[in-house]
């Protein structure tokens, strides 16, 4: 049985190890050591990462209580043989943090907010934690209030003491979560009047910091309905001053193609916004013009009775723009069967007075297939595109013949 050194020592980063035994796991070579400071993917908290006897580590994994390391493509090394192993600190360091991190911020939803933590996630970039309760209990003022109080336990740098305890001492601790695997219980601990107080006490097999302020910061993100609960996005240490650089430097490329300075890009966002919708506006107005006049000019250069169909071209040949026309002919009492080109793709759009006859979206479905797309719609209106711009006519005059038997 490996001697797993890191649930003793969480700042162990180098060692020496004898090899067990070595074998393919998931493909890739797997060697045991007769003792690891390696510690393995669990708990939601990932594997590290380093070397052992010079040859990478690429996962670490536990199987039946044997930890495996993975490794590097190479020669593995010879059992029975002695290896130098180095964990990658950084890595290990920051997966502490962020581990330690949502251990106090589960502790203060749970306390503020009876929100108990269901799964923990720690991400490349950021972490989630997952609570039982629906997203209306835990407004943004809610969450702020958490992270400021998970943020007082990390600044008055409070003891932790990660360690296997007796059937007693695990008795005698407010426990947030029961103990499932083994008795290995996270313990923070604050000292009043001469006496240590538990501020937090949950089982975990994970690596921790030996005192909260380590951790440096805890900054909380968005909140979004996960199933029945919320899940909710936060950040620990040194991944806190990497995302404030990351919306500095998008603050800083925003205010630059604005041309003006980061405090007045909401003001000026929202003036744009309020431009693009006057514009949208006064678009929409040319383009309905536009379609009348198109739809005028074609009714007129077809014969009535029979479908009209048309391929129209221009700002009008658009998904949009097509719908406009479709709809003004329909308004004129004529079925219209059209179409454009616009970013290399056929766009199709049918529609017809409401009433009798073929069912447009079906007629369109058959169409738009033959441009290698999609497309649907009700029986009066339906659009649709594909890629196969050099079918565009087939498709029209298809359509037209069908409505026209129909």
């Amino acid at each position: 049985m490996t001697e797993k050194l890191y649930q003793t020592d969480a700042y162990l980063s180098r060692f020496d190890a004898n090899v067990a035994s070595a074998r393919v796991h998931a493909g890739k070579v797997a060697v045991v050591l007769d003792r690891t400071a390696f510690y393995p993917e669990g708990g939601g908290q990932p594997a590290d990462r380093g070397t052992i006897g010079g040859a990478q580590v690429e996962d670490v994994v536990e199987v039946d209580g044997e930890v495996l390391h993975l490794l590097a493509a190479g020669e593995p090394p010879v059992p029975g043989s002695g290896v130098a192993c180095e964990v990658d600190w950084a890595r290990r360091f920051d997966h502490m943090q962020q581990h330690h991190g949502q251990h106090l911020l589960s502790a203060v939803f749970e306390r503020l907010h009876g929100a108990s933590t269901v799964s923990f996630h720690l991400g490349a970039e950021t972490c989630t934690v997952d609570l039982e309760v629906p997203p209306s209990r835990l407004p943004a003022e809610v969450l702020a209030a958490a992270e400021a109080a998970a943020n007082q336990l990390v600044w008055r740098d409070l003891v932790v003491e990660a360690r296997d305890r007796s059937p007693a001492e695990v008795a005698a601790l407010p426990l947030r979560k029961d103990a499932v695997k083994g008795a290995r219980i996270v313990v923070v601990s604050s000292e009043r009047d001469g006496k240590a107080e538990v501020e937090d006490a949950s089982p975990c097999g994970g690596t921790h910091p030996r005192r909260t302020g380590e951790v440096g910061a805890i900054a909380v993100g968005r909140a979004q309905k996960w199933g029945a609960g919320t899940r909710v996005e936060f950040a620990c240490g040194a991944r806190v001053l990497s995302a404030l650089h990351r919306a500095e430097e998008r603050l800083v490329r925003a205010s630059a193609a604005l041309r003006c300075a980061p405090a007045e890009l909401p003001a000026v966002a929202a003036k744009l916004v309020e431009e693009g919708q006057a514009r949208r506006k006064e678009v929409e107005g040319l383009v309905e013009t536009l379609s009348a006049a198109e739809a005028e000019r074609l009714d007129g250069s077809r014969p009535a009775g029979q479908p009209l169909a048309a391929r129209v071209e221009g700002q009008l040949g658009t998904a949009a723009g097509l719908r406009a026309v479709a709809q003004a002919l329909a308004g004129r009492g004529r079925v219209a069967i059209v179409g454009g080109v616009d970013g290399g793709r056929a766009h199709l759009c049918f529609a017809r007075p409401r009433g009798t006859g073929a069912h447009l979206g079906d007629v369109l479905r058959e169409a738009v297939a033959a441009l290698g797309g999609k497309g649907g719609g009700s029986a009066d209106l339906a659009q649709g595109s594909g890629p196969a711009v050099e079918r565009l006519d087939e498709a029209l005059a298809s359509a037209a013949a069908r409505v026209s038997v129909g």
